[in-house]
């Protein structure tokens, strides 16, 4: 069987860029560009582009660039779904990204995954501007006023996840709500400890001041004692490292005070049971950690840890997508979106308190 012509790789391989949504932000490259990019020569890309342009799959925009053509759009008639996320290969991150392309394919909508470094890049403008709907999970960074004013814009339909910026007016899908984390509290509550300590090495954004006034809050009500340990890491660097270095220093100054432990996140967990294991400390026996949100391995640990297992986002992501795809400016529903049952795993890192 005789070869296909080289063009036609190229041609089949901006198809399936665009299906994508590779180009659902910006502009294609011109035609050096794309030779450079695929390997081939100039008249190979150009040839490719003016078949896509005959095809009507492409467009020239009057100063020459090149554009997917505007009628291949409204043939199509499919939403344009983006998702921010923080350029940082966290397993949670990944999670979450997982989650959004297996709802928007679900509803056959396209979706495309764009990484931000901080607040001012490009892509995040980009990002408003260009999609039919616009799914952000925030990083550690402070949002700035102005950003948070165009994300809760009249007409921007941008949603946060894993964030909760209901107040200012943004919706948000909230992966633990205040009463599921009293399942943890209440866990190691009906276990004897009457201190529960807090480490956080996670950096501070909203939803993990939450976390951590949550433990407050409820420390208070029950009566019991507990002190923050709170090292925030600056952005893009290791949580679990940091955790594991604070937790030799809490064990330093006042491993005999140690009860309970509730980690903000699965990192700083992980952190903090390897310095136990360092110096001879048991975890489930001699202390026990737990965190707010425990990832799909959390249980494969040794000891297994416990912790609130991740909630399927698929359904919760729902509200939002149907917004997207609506004429409605302003969000129809209750701005924070949560899992109505939570689910507490409990593995071996917890056991009763010492008498």
């Amino acid at each position: 069987m005789p070869r296909q012509p080289v063009f036609t790789e190229v041609m089949d391989a901006l198809e399936r860029r665009i299906a994508s949504g590779e180009y659902m932000l910006k502009d294609l490259p011109g035609e050096r560009k794309l030779a450079e990019q695929f390997g081939v020569s100039y008249m190979t890309a150009r040839k490719a582009v003016l078949e896509l342009v005959e095809r009507e799959i492409l467009a020239r925009r009057p100063n020459g660039s090149l554009v997917v053509h505007p009628g291949l759009e409204a043939r199509q008639a499919r939403l344009r779904v983006a998702l921010l996320t923080p350029a940082f290969p966290a397993e949670h991150l990944l999670r979450l990204r997982a989650g959004v392309a297996r709802a928007t394919d679900r509803r056959g909508v396209q979706s495309r995954a764009f990484e931000y470094v901080h607040w001012d890049d490009a892509i995040v403008r980009e990002a408003i501007d260009g999609a039919d709907g616009l799914f952000v999970i925030p990083s550690t960074e402070p949002i700035p006023p102005r950003l948070l004013r165009d994300f809760a814009a009249p007409g921007a339909k941008v949603v946060f996840l894993d964030g909760d910026l209901t107040d200012q007016g943004i919706p948000s899908v909230k992966l633990f709500a205040p009463a599921h984390l009293e399942l943890i509290f209440e866990h190691l509550w009906e276990l004897g400890h009457r201190r529960i300590d807090c480490l956080n090495t996670q950096g501070r954004n909203g939803e993990i001041d939450h976390r951590i006034d949550d433990w407050r809050t409820w420390l208070e009500r029950r009566g019991g004692e507990g002190e923050l340990f709170d090292d925030p890491t600056p952005p893009y660097e290791d949580t679990t490292s940091r955790a594991h270095e604070a937790m030799r220093r809490v064990l330093s100054e006042r491993r005999d005070r140690l009860s309970a432990l509730v980690c903000t996140t699965q990192p700083a967990a992980v952190g903090a049971m390897r310095a136990c294991r360092d110096v001879g400390v048991e975890v489930g026996v001699d202390v026990s950690i737990c965190t707010i949100n425990n990832e799909p391995t959390g249980r494969y640990f040794c000891p297994s840890l416990t912790g609130l297992e991740m909630p399927d986002i698929e359904p919760l992501l729902e509200p939002a997508l149907g917004w997207f795809a609506s004429s409605d400016e302003s969000w129809p529903d209750d701005l924070r979106i949560s899992p109505a049952s939570p689910i507490l795993f409990t593995g071996e890192s917890t056991g009763p308190a010492r008498r």
